[in-house]
């Protein structure tokens, strides 16, 4: 907005406050003034106050008609003054002229002329009272007024009085121009500071509510004076909730108190990692900065806090090292293979055809049949693992998800794994559930998690099949490109995995049964990443476990 503008609606705002003022204040003087003149018996002066009041009414009214149709406000604003200072004049002669208890009206439209047109206005009509007031006393005086009864004052009471009046008139247009001045610049300065810290606010809110980081402010004393939108979304507190409390019981990690002892002494930024629980009970693993927050003086005053959610990255880096392990371990597993398994194919053979040829009886060929079911199991066990280590490309299709799992249900219940004890329920979701599989692979990882937990529940129990589709919320699904996603769940009653043995269950070999190459769930595992999805356990020691597949959803 132009400062021609701003300086026109400043003196609009003033102008209709001087409209308000002068009906107020001259209706209050002129009634009191009638009242009291009644009082003294006074009677023909009466009528010229109730003009005067109808006058001001009348004026008023036209003022208020003119006032959004002026365009130049500061002339109108010089008209509607001068205005007032003939009405006083006239309000002084018809009272007494020199000897009127109203000449201080004067002072009054000088001040208010100082107010809305400054230092200028306030000089301009101190001059003009002054001559309208000497000319008035000068002219009653010199007997130009036949209304006026002649002054019993001398001449030289008469000038000494128009001199202190004009002397009063000036010093007050001076002070009250100076101090409208001042008054002008300091809320020009004032406007000016609260610019630029509504802007400064605006800025620190936009950027601190713009970081992806979670950011806090304390005081010395480690209570929270501000909080970002990343923090409440990482901490799952409103600011509302915390704004006062200490913020190392919030977070409750030992290094913040020890840095909050020192916190003065701080003299580069402190970083350290821990494990904080949201609000809903959700473990995070947070990576935090703290440093000391000082003012202009550079005192400290309090703490800045920046901390970041680093869970996802976590987990992150343990798949990476649990696959550079399996990488590594595949690798020199496979190449042994290869080679283990061209003689036991010889010495498979040559054991069959001794069993063909020989005349080995008894015990001997007890033996015999034990060594070759033995190096039959080997070579399956030799198949998985280059299985494994060396899958075949997939050949993905578009597929209903809900298809396969019935057809493996199907096969499972017709196969010599299954186990009349053991019950088998589905609970899939009434809708076709498309996903591009492959779907040879994807039946092998249904049918391997299938046997796993039928061997988990050696005594009989259930299986519980679900499946749904799910929009993806938060942290739920680590891929970003993944929109929807496919849930899949494997849910025995058997005897539970052991919290320690748990983040193994998926590395070759690795078995807690006393039957079984351990390969089951490796193989699970990588056809599930290769189809860019996640497999997670849940399990309970007596209760059972939990399977959970996630696959993008096509």
């Amino acid at each position: 907005m132009r400062v021609e503008d701003l300086k026109g609606k400043e003196i609009l705002k003033k102008l209709k406050i001087l409209m308000i003022l002068r009906i107020v204040m001259v209706t209050l003087f002129l009634v009191s003034s009638i009242i009291f003149q009644i009082r003294l018996g006074r009677y023909s002066e009466v009528p010229a106050f109730y003009l005067l009041v109808i006058a001001v009414y009348l004026i008023s009214i036209v003022y208020a008609l003119l006032l959004n149709r002026v365009y130049n406000l500061e002339f109108f604003a010089y008209i509607q003054i001068i205005g007032d200072l003939i009405t006083e004049t006239f309000l002084v002669y018809i009272t007494g002229g020199i000897d009127s208890s109203f000449s201080f009206t004067y002072i009054i439209t000088i001040i208010y002329a100082s107010i809305i047109l400054y230092r200028r206005g306030g000089y301009v009509i101190a001059g003009i009272s002054s001559i309208l007031y000497g000319g008035l006393v000068d002219m009653q005086f010199y007997g130009f007024f036949e209304a006026l009864p002649p002054s019993a004052s001398s001449t030289a009471e008469v000038f000494y009085k128009i001199f202190l009046y004009v002397l009063s008139f000036l010093i007050v247009g001076l002070l009250s121009g100076s101090l409208a001045e001042n008054l002008q610049q300091t809320d020009k300065i004032l406007k000016e500071k609260d610019t630029d810290l509504a802007e400064l606010q605006t800025f620190y809110k936009n950027v601190a509510n713009s970081m992806s980081s979670g950011l806090l402010t304390t005081d010395l004393k480690g209570h929270i004076t501000s909080f970002n939108r990343a923090a409440e979304d990482i901490t799952g507190y409103l600011f509302e909730e915390i704004r006062g409390r200490i913020w190392y019981e919030i977070f409750n990690l030992e290094e913040i108190r020890s840095v909050f002892n020192k916190l003065e002494m701080l003299r580069i930024p402190f970083r350290f990692e821990g494990s904080y629980v949201r609000k809903d009970g959700a473990k995070l693993v947070l990576g935090i900065t703290i440093t000391s927050l000082k003012n202009e003086s550079g005192e400290t005053t309090g703490a800045i806090g920046i901390f970041q959610d680093l869970t996802k990255i976590k987990e992150m880096e343990d798949d990476i090292k649990k696959k550079e392990k399996l990488a590594m371990v595949g690798e020199l597993a496979a190449g042994m293979a290869h080679e283990i398994r061209n003689p036991l194919a010889s010495l498979s053979g040559s054991m069959q055809l001794l069993r063909n040829e020989s005349l080995l009886s008894g015990e001997n060929k007890k033996l015999l049949e034990i060594a070759l079911r033995e190096t039959e199991k080997l070579n399956r066990i030799i198949s998985d693992f280059l299985l494994y280590a060396r899958p075949t490309p997939l050949n993905k299709k578009r597929f209903n998800i809900n298809e396969l799992l019935n057809d493996t249900v199907t096969l499972l219940k017709n196969s010599k794994e299954y186990q009349n004890k053991v019950k088998i329920s589905m609970q899939l979701e009434n809708k076709r559930l498309m996903a591009e599989v492959d779907p040879h692979q994807m039946s092998q990882v249904f049918w391997n998690l299938s046997i796993n937990a039928f061997q988990a529940m050696d005594n009989g129990g259930e299986l519980i099949i679900t499946s749904k589709k799910k929009a993806k919320k938060g942290r739920h699904y680590s891929d970003d490109s993944v929109k929807d996603y496919i849930e899949i769940a494997f849910k025995d009653t058997g005897n539970g995995i052991r919290h320690e043995v748990r983040d193994k269950i998926f590395y070759p070999f690795f078995t807690t049964k006393d039957r079984g190459s351990g390969l089951g769930l490796a193989i699970v595992h990588r056809i599930i990443e290769e189809h860019r999805g996640e497999i997670k356990v849940e399990s309970k020691i007596n209760e059972g476990s939990k399977f959970i597949i996630h696959l993008p959803s096509a």
